[in-house]
């Protein structure tokens, strides 16, 4: 990991999917998940750094947030759009927790993503929040696939015992079943994990735009060399009727497992 600390020159930045704000602490990931999307934001920016292996460190992050939750007006706060906010070096640096502090301080609404466990080391202030809402992507629940898909990222086993955790902790939750790659995500073998530990389930497909479905592709060849083919038919040539049938899918497993859904496809 090459590691470069930064200053930001803001902090808060509008959200155009929630109309609220995304808060980013870093620049990059250390999880080096190969289907993210990220991938192909981070190529067009930085052509010579590969996903995965760096990250920026926003050091004044704390420092420019007091300042703008005192001049902004109040709205929900999503972590994270170009990172996990407890990737592994939030151990070290807590720029995360230390905006969640002052986030509480003013108890604005949150939102938080991640794939890692280490947010239960800040289950002390997100249960003070009166309005919250935490999220974990899983993609399968397999530790041979995720180890491939997801490398540096919590074990399947470890996200799905936190987001247990924090339900039972009384804090809203949810899953995020996204991407979900044909073949490897077990949907029903998920919705059945989660029945009791996620509120609701938001769920989305591949996104194959250049760099995500270059490496994606090459993973799959190495890994997987007959799903390849069928991925490329999948998306490329059948990519509606796929996705119909898949929403037709999902549905079905909300309504067995009774566990509500949100479709982001």
């Amino acid at each position: 990991m090459k590691i470069k600390i930064i200053k930001a020159k803001s902090i808060l930045n509008k959200s155009k999917l929630s109309g609220g704000y995304t808060l980013n602490p870093y620049v990059g990931c250390s999880h080096g998940c190969v289907y993210c999307y990220n991938q192909e934001f981070i190529q067009r920016l930085r052509p010579n750094q590969k996903w995965g292996q760096f990250l920026d460190i926003k050091i004044n992050a704390p420092e420019i947030l007091k300042k703008e939750v005192q001049k902004r007006p109040k709205n929900w706060v999503f972590f994270s759009t170009i990172t996990d906010p407890y990737n592994h070096f939030e151990k070290k640096y807590q720029i995360t927790r230390s905006c969640l502090e002052i986030l509480l301080k003013y108890q604005w609404p949150i939102s938080i993503l991640t794939k890692s466990d280490l947010i239960l080391r800040d289950i002390d202030l997100l249960k003070k929040f009166k309005e919250k809402e935490i999220g974990f992507t899983l993609t399968s629940l397999s530790p041979k696939i995720a180890k491939i898909l997801e490398p540096k990222a919590s074990p399947p086993v470890k996200r799905i015992a936190a987001l247990e955790k924090i339900h039972q902790a009384g804090i809203p939750t949810y899953a995020f079943i996204g991407p979900i790659l044909p073949y490897l995500t077990d949907l029903s073998a998920i919705f059945k994990t989660l029945k009791g530990k996620a509120d609701e389930i938001w769920l989305d497909s591949l996104n194959t735009r250049g760099a995500n479905w270059q490496n994606l592709k090459r993973v799959l060849k190495e890994n997987w060399p007959e799903l390849a083919p069928k991925y490329e038919n999948i998306f490329f040539k059948n990519k509606q009727a796929y996705g119909s049938k898949l929403e037709q899918q999902v549905r079905k497993l909300s309504q067995e497992f009774k566990i509500s859904i949100k479709i982001c496809f």
